[in-house]
């Protein structure tokens, strides 16, 4: 007799259980393709085309901002809010901590040497395809702008640049390179 009452509120809960997930108000929303990416107030398709973009910027696994200029995006991003609900600039007013275009809590790399072209840009920690914002295979230069503050660099918030054949390149925070060398256009992904 236990072993039927259990039997039966097991099957109870399993019904509620799918029951609940067949619910709309439950259903799990539709995965963002990572390629999109808003600029000048419509959505493009980085894979494809920047569409005269020079700066994105990657704020979240959910959202890609595009900008015609580094000093549109240093403006916009200024004012945005960091996941830890601080404002991005609470280490000091965004600019005054750039380094070759690339502001502070950032992690960037250039389509040319000598921080040149083209600016992709991440400030999280989780690994990326860099062919899903068309820029795979052109990395020729790159700074780490992030771990720094008005004391210095932190020396625990390193990036990685890594070309798909697991030979990986370390960014250290607070450094750069103006010219990638035998490391040129082969990066294929990205840890921030």
């Amino acid at each position: 007799m236990r072993t039927r009452t259990r039997l039966l509120a097991g099957a109870a809960v399993a019904v509620l259980g799918v029951t609940g997930l067949a619910s709309p108000a439950t259903a799990s929303p539709a995965l963002r393709d990572p390629s999109l990416a808003s600029f000048q107030g419509r959505t493009i398709d980085l894979s494809k085309s920047w569409e005269g973009a020079q700066v994105c910027a990657v704020l979240s696994l959910s959202e890609v901002r595009c900008y015609a200029s580094n000093s549109e995006a240093s403006a916009d991003l200024a004012s945005r809010i960091t996941s830890t609900g601080t404002p991005r600039d609470a280490a000091g007013p965004i600019g005054t901590l750039a380094w070759h275009g690339c502001d502070n809590d950032w992690l960037c790399i250039y389509e040319h040497a000598d921080f040149g072209g083209r600016k992709l840009q991440f400030s999280d920690e989780y690994w990326h395809d860099l062919d899903e914002w068309g820029f795979v295979d052109m990395t020729s230069s790159w700074v780490n702008n992030q771990g720094g503050s008005w004391t210095g660099c932190s020396g625990s918030d390193s990036g990685t640049l890594g070309d798909g054949a697991g030979n990986n390149r370390t960014m250290t925070d607070c450094t750069a390179s103006a010219n990638l060398g035998s490391y040129n256009d082969k990066a294929e992904d990205i840890h921030g």
